[in-house]
């Protein structure tokens, strides 16, 4: 059970035993939690603020900081946790119950000649994670996350098809205020003349795209192919792009923009000279002005106050994939702790498995 993300019900059921029955046992018997517990271990690393409030560490193990490591942020229960991972090992080196700057440097100035030894620190654009590898790891080289990068981009594509939809679903609105507003001027003149009143119900006009859609059923459905390159997109997906495009060429031209993107930041360019890069960034930067899209103009900032960072990338070819891969199994762990309300056992297993 310490060494793998096992579910209860399963070996319950193998067992022949209550669900509820095993999970006890182990948890009060056979885990050595309550031992943790009683001697104090288990809260040995917690921040204590005030007699009010105390920051929970449940993983500090320096002994697993090495040269590589990523940051990032995990939310278990309605707690965002930040968490310091070894991207050589797997290994979780530091666990916070918090988001603030405040508390993280007082977990990790303990650990100054460990954090010393860092070289290259993964992390996405949050502001705190700046900070944090700017005050607490002077010595590494930052990396932003090149999936975070992707999927701001992603979701700058997204916001100008939401846009657009929204744009159509208030023009919808509008017109249904209009004919309401018409039908009970109707329905009063019916009334005074004296003849019958007969309700006509509310249609909004949309021309049929090429492919049979109309505009707000298009750009529905087009969310998905968004995120693929062209050569990946169905055969109703490509009909659906076409149809897209001709309405709406705001819209081709950012999701070109952003494949272009996404092509200069592909793994095969790691290694590649910085300044072709840099100049081939430059380049697309000019074209994303031209364009004046408010949505991908804001991304194109990002990437401005971000520019060594991402670069970065391109020198170590380090992404935040193991922090990623960590968090999706603390979620199985969650899925098997029967959630997280049992939360200090949650914290035993989680430290007994990831340090």
């Amino acid at each position: 059970m310490e060494l793998q993300p096992t579910s209860m019900s399963i070996i319950s059921s193998v067992l022949n035993l209550s669900n509820q029955l095993l999970y006890k046992w182990y948890r009060e018997h056979l885990s050595g939690f309550r031992e943790s517990e009683a001697s104090g271990e288990h809260y040995a690393h917690d921040l204590h603020l005030s007699a009010e409030e105390t920051v929970r560490v449940p993983i500090c193990e320096p002994d697993n900081i090495g040269k590589n490591m990523a940051i990032d942020e995990k939310q278990i229960g309605e707690d965002m946790h930040t968490i310091l991972s070894n991207r050589d090992t797997g290994r979780i080196a530091i666990m916070i119950d918090s988001l603030r700057f405040s508390d993280i440097e007082k977990v990790l100035r303990k650990y100054g000649n460990e954090c010393r030894a860092v070289e290259v620190l993964t992390r996405d654009l949050l502001p705190l994670y700046r900070k944090v590898g700017n005050e607490l790891f002077f010595n590494a080289s930052h990396t932003a996350d090149k999936f975070h990068v992707i999927r701001l981009l992603l979701e700058a594509c997204q916001d100008v098809r939401v846009r657009l939809r929204q744009d159509l679903l208030r023009e919808r609105r509008k017109q249904y205020e209009a004919h309401k507003k018409q039908e009970k001027e109707r329905k009063k003149r019916c009334e005074s003349e004296g003849t019958v009143y007969v309700k006509q119900a509310f249609k909004f006009e949309e021309t049929e795209l090429s492919n049979g859609e109309t505009p707000l059923e298009a750009l529905a459905r087009s969310r998905y192919l968004l995120f693929k390159y062209p050569y990946d997109w169905t055969e109703k997906q490509t009909l659906r792009a076409q149809a897209i495009f001709e309405k709406y060429p705001e819209i081709e031209l950012v999701y070109y923009r952003s494949c272009e993107f996404r092509n200069w930041m592909k793994k095969e360019n790691v290694g590649k000279n910085i300044f072709e890069l840099k100049n081939e960034l430059r380049q697309w930067m000019r074209k994303v002005e031209q364009d004046d899209i408010d949505e991908m103009l804001n991304f194109m900032s990002i990437v401005e106050r971000n520019l060594l960072e991402i670069l970065n990338y391109f020198r170590f070819g380090a992404t935040n994939a193991i922090a990623e891969n960590i968090n999706s199994k603390i979620q199985r762990f969650i899925t098997c702790n029967q959630g997280t309300r049992d939360r200090e056992f949650f914290y035993f297993r989680c430290k007994k498995y990831f340090s």
